[in-house]
């Protein structure tokens, strides 16, 4: 077997705490090629992400270095030159990190890329990751028999009960409705905002060219009846430059309210989420939060959603559902058949022995395949004994 490692918007984090160990893991199963460019605004590697790599001399390296190599971030071209390296290659399996979707869809073989585990509001590990076919179709699962469903909401009831409790005892924002917020008869919709570093080069999939945009667009077609609860993404706040995102909020004061964390590790987006009539999200993984609570949604995207979540595309028609008191709801029994069979079925726990290579090579070979689920379900158990208490 060979196995294609396709890498052109790779952190050098990413690389040295996942790619790395599923390169080493991946060796002792099939003949491993990695392409990757050199680093540029915070994406490709260096000499140390190499030597990072135990099974490094088993490895094809392909450094994408030409001077065209920031381009492979976004795409646009034709990169014939390195569609033909692949096809000479001849992978059986392509893994990637891309955010031009493109040029992967010429590659032979099965393509999958590389993605991070979070299905909030249920805790995941830095570490964790999953295989997409897709890598924004959000919430999206296959059919089950009955049985099957059953076996899942069992194995993971307990931890959903507690997620739930624990989510059911957060107190909402006070600064949401009353005085400076949204009236008793107001709509609050909740908006989290994604990361926009330069590194995060995925932002070329977002209808907006940045946060700023996205908040004074939104803040022009609602109505004065709406409040627009703002969070912003917690590595906005620590490495980006938010002058913009402030000056777009504060030219809509009765329209938009950003709600900051109020100390050091506060995610207050859960909260918001619960308080608010309905979500609007692009392609963040929080969506699943408006699945799990039940809140209406509206996704303004070009990629695939969970046809369980019933979610609207058009921001007229789902802010008059929500005037209404009709809006269209996410289906609760799907969402705990989404959460159990997320953590059971394609949850990649690299810190984990089990996980070797032959385990990864099944979930691409069976992407599903209910006899892992009882693993699955026990490693995320393990990992977060006190919901299980």
């Amino acid at each position: 077997m060979r196995i294609l490692f396709y890498l052109p918007v790779v952190t050098p984090w990413w690389f040295d705490n996942i790619v790395a160990s599923l390169i080493d893991r991946l060796t002792a199963e099939a003949e491993v090629h990695v392409m990757v460019p050199p680093l540029w605004r915070g994406t490709g590697v260096g000499p140390g992400q190499l030597s990072g790599v135990v099974a490094a001399d088993r490895v094809e390296w392909h450094i994408l270095d030409g001077e065209d190599h920031p381009r492979l971030r976004t795409g646009g071209d034709a990169f014939d030159d390195l569609i033909d390296l692949v096809h000479e290659i001849d992978p059986d399996l392509s893994l990637c990190r891309s955010a031009d979707l493109d040029t992967p869809r010429r590659f032979p073989g099965v393509v999958r890329y590389l993605m991070e585990a979070d299905f909030p509001p249920f805790p995941s590990r830095v570490h964790w990751l999953v295989l997409r076919e897709h890598p924004f179709d959000h919430c999206v699962m296959p059919e089950l028999a009955p049985v099957e469903k059953d076996d899942l909401h069992g194995g993971f009831g307990d931890i959903w009960s507690a997620v739930q409790r624990n989510l059911a005892g957060q107190a909402p924002d006070a600064e949401l409705r009353g005085p400076g917020g949204a009236g008793p008869g107001d709509l609050i919709v909740s908006l989290p905002l994604e990361y926009e570093h330069e590194e995060n080069f995925f932002e070329i999939h977002r209808p907006y060219a940045d946060n700023a945009a996205l908040v004074s667009a939104l803040a022009e077609a609602v109505g004065d009846d709406v409040l627009i609860a703002v969070t912003d993404h917690p590595l906005n706040l620590v490495h980006c430059d938010r002058t913009a995102l402030d000056a777009a909020i504060a030219r809509y004061p009765d329209r938009v309210r950003m709600i900051a964390p109020t100390w050091r590790r506060d995610r207050p987006t859960s909260r918001v989420i619960g308080a608010s009539n309905g979500l609007i999200v692009s392609n963040s993984k929080v969506i699943s939060i408006a699945a799990f609570l039940g809140k209406p949604v509206l996704r303004m995207s070009d990629h695939a959603t969970g046809d369980w979540l019933n979610a609207y595309s058009d921001l007229s028609i789902f802010l008059g559902a929500l005037r209404a008191g009709t809006p269209n709801l996410p289906s609760q029994d799907a969402a705990r058949t989404f959460f159990a069979f997320h953590a059971a079925n394609n949850l990649i726990d690299l810190t984990h022995k089990e996980m070797d290579g032959r385990s990864i090579l099944d979930m691409v070979e069976s992407p599903v395949d209910s006899r892992r689920w009882p693993a699955g379900i026990r490693r995320y158990a393990d990992s977060y004994p006190e919901l299980v208490q």
